[in-house]
């Protein structure tokens, strides 16, 4: 599921830069899920902007811990409680020309400010599991950014950070079964 928002993402981003005519983009892809490096330690993109994931992390001020659901058959059954998971990924460009570059980082930019609230209502494509995702912009400072950049293991490209907010994943195996209660008897004990 994470793979397929991220991707729906990248198709959102895609199709907004073909609207505009200063970045001249065609059939080519101009931004694509991928890391930003590959296994030899060269770009992965060359010439395109790359969507990769850099963080995962468990939502937990809104962390439901219910595990117990009636259906619509009466019966309660028993689930563990969602994840809910925020995604923080890095667009980086990479173009022979550096001012290329900054257009198409900055019209991905300009594409999250116009629209950050990607439901399946505005975004069919989403995958059936996410009911919202909400994207924010990502502020690090130079410290976090040279740490960033070496974790990933080469020098610096033009980029920007997103978090992507409440990811819901229920795999809604179900762990128990039982028939609602019609009324609860309590034993009576002599003393």
């Amino acid at each position: 599921m994470i793979g397929e928002t991220l991707e729906t993402l990248c198709k959102e981003i895609q199709h907004y830069f073909v609207t505009l005519p200063e970045l001249h983009v065609g059939t080519e892809e101009a931004i694509v899920l991928s890391n930003i490096f590959n296994g030899e330690g060269k770009f992965a993109v060359s010439e395109g902007l790359s969507l990769s994931i850099i963080n995962i992390e468990e939502e937990r001020v809104v962390k439901s811990q219910q595990s117990a659901f009636k259906m619509p058959n009466g019966n309660v059954v028993h689930m563990n409680p969602e994840i809910k998971l925020n995604l923080y990924f890095i667009i980086a460009a990479n173009f022979e020309n550096y001012k290329t570059g900054l257009q198409f980082l900055s019209a991905a930019v300009r594409f999250f400010q116009a629209r950050n609230v990607f439901t399946r209502q505005n975004t069919p494509n989403l995958p059936e599991e996410v009911e919202k995702l909400i994207v924010e912009f990502f502020s690090i400072n130079f410290e976090q950014q040279n740490h960033l950049w070496s974790v990933l293991g080469a020098k610096y490209l033009p980029s920007v950070v997103y978090r992507a907010r409440l990811l819901t994943i229920q795999e809604g195996l179900v762990r128990d079964n039982q028939p609602a209660f019609s009324q609860l008897e309590i034993p009576e004990i002599s003393l």
